[in-house]
């Protein structure tokens, strides 16, 4: 009797226990011990000037943005939950604040500038004045961090779509840069600069070597050191001639600038091992499946003609994603420049100091263990979100039961007006 006495009385104090913690947890103490950086922001007035030119011509739109100092944000990266809004008690007001950036290209304007009311500008913006912002450039910005994802994920999934992968790769390697300015920022921001733009502004002016001509007077083509077909690719002398005049072998279909360069860099320059695995597959990529014509985000992975992937070969595919991963550390490394470490005299331990919301954003893909997890894009049309989930995990297809729910219940629609109709 005496020993379920005991026994009650330790359930209840259990209990109490619990309710007290429930009740009045220690928020703050967790909060620092349990998430890897903080940065701390404002958020934003969002504003859009309408101003009418002349008698049928459409009114020019002009957004335009302020800092809200009487409105503070919190932001962490939480493990296992990615960039998170932290309201005052510490709980998440918003969750995966990275997913919801990087759907905003397929969503309204509007629903771009309420992000920011919600979770503050990408960069430091004046309090006292207004900001006129460009959507169009910072679209194209929030594209490049949506590819970086994208290709993070893609070519970490256990089944690869290579067509996807080659696209996201030349459109984070090759694109024209974008420049952001505020007042704010001492330096315009300007995306990654990837190294092999400069070595493809110079193709243009390189020439052949000496050994490169003695070999026209001993045979018909020329040896490349390749690292793509290895050991060594014959390239025929009369092609080389006629692709870098800026025809075919037949001389009646012209090629592209991107291909002449790269036909010229592959006999002319050395380079580093990264740099000749680069040239060599974008040779190999022009010349045997198809010239490579548009990258972007909007019009897509285009080729000059019919493109043949029926049959790329294996040396292809594995130096594709290796050119892939390099590139994804420039992209990241480049934009994690406003991070430093600082030591927490509050919390007495060590801490990142975040200059921005876009360098939150970027530390939080450096986080990213893609053997582990990777973003998804929700399969509920109407969303598009994007949410963490583990890699291994190919049957989570939707970002929450809500959407799983919608879905579900409009494939049932579906069927039964199909029925009625019949």
């Amino acid at each position: 009797m005496a020993r379920q006495k005991n026994k009650a009385i330790t359930l209840a104090m259990t209990f109490e226990y619990v309710k007290e913690k429930i009740i009045m947890p220690e928020i703050v103490e967790n909060f620092y011990e349990n998430n890897i950086f903080c940065l701390n922001s404002f958020a934003c007035d969002c504003v859009e000037d309408i101003q009418h030119t002349s008698p049928g011509m459409p009114p020019v739109r002009t957004y335009k943005l302020q800092a809200r100092q009487d409105k503070p944000l919190l932001f962490s990266y939480i493990a296992k939950r990615g960039l998170a809004r932290i309201a005052k008690n510490g709980t998440s007001e918003e969750d995966n604040i990275l997913g919801s950036l990087i759907a905003l290209p397929d969503k309204k304007e509007s629903n771009l500038f309420g992000f920011f009311q919600r979770n503050g500008f990408l960069f430091p913006i004046n309090s006292a004045n207004y900001e006129s912002v460009d959507a169009t450039v910072l679209y194209e910005l929030i594209c490049r961090i949506k590819a970086t994802v994208e290709l993070m994920t893609i070519a970490n999934e256990i089944k690869k779509n290579y067509q996807k992968v080659l696209h996201l790769t030349l459109y984070l390697m090759l694109s024209k840069p974008v420049y952001v300015k505020t007042d704010s920022l001492s330096v315009p921001y300007e995306t990654c600069h990837h190294h092999f733009v400069d070595i493809l502004a110079k193709a243009d002016s390189m020439q052949l070597s000496w050994e490169r001509r003695q070999e026209e007077f001993n045979k018909d083509t020329y040896t490349v050191a390749d690292t793509i077909i290895s050991p060594s690719y014959e390239f025929d002398i009369n092609e080389y001639n006629d692709i870098v005049s800026g025809t075919s072998l037949s001389g009646t279909v012209s090629c592209t600038p991107l291909y002449k360069k790269i036909v010229r860099l592959y006999c002319c320059y050395d380079g580093t091992p990264m740099e000749r695995k680069i040239i060599d597959f974008l040779f190999h990529l022009n010349h045997d499946i198809g010239q490579v014509l548009t990258y972007d985000m909007q019009n897509g992975l285009t080729f000059k003609g019919a493109a043949d992937f029926s049959n790329p070969i294996d040396s292809m595919k594995a130096g594709l994603l290796e050119i892939a991963r390099f590139v994804l550390g420039e992209e990241i490394n480049a934009n994690l420049g406003g991070i430093h470490p600082e030591y927490n005299v509050q919390t007495m331990a060590p801490s990142w100091k975040i200059d921005s919301l876009l360098s939150a954003v970027y530390f939080s893909i450096f986080y990213l263990k893609p053997d582990l997890e990777l973003y998804r894009p929700c399969a509920n049309p109407r969303c598009g979100r994007y949410f963490l989930v583990r890699t291994t995990s190919t049957r989570t297809m939707y970002c929450s039961d809500e959407c799983r729910n919608r879905v579900m219940q409009d494939r049932y629609r579906k069927r039964k007006r199909e029925r009625e109709v019949k």
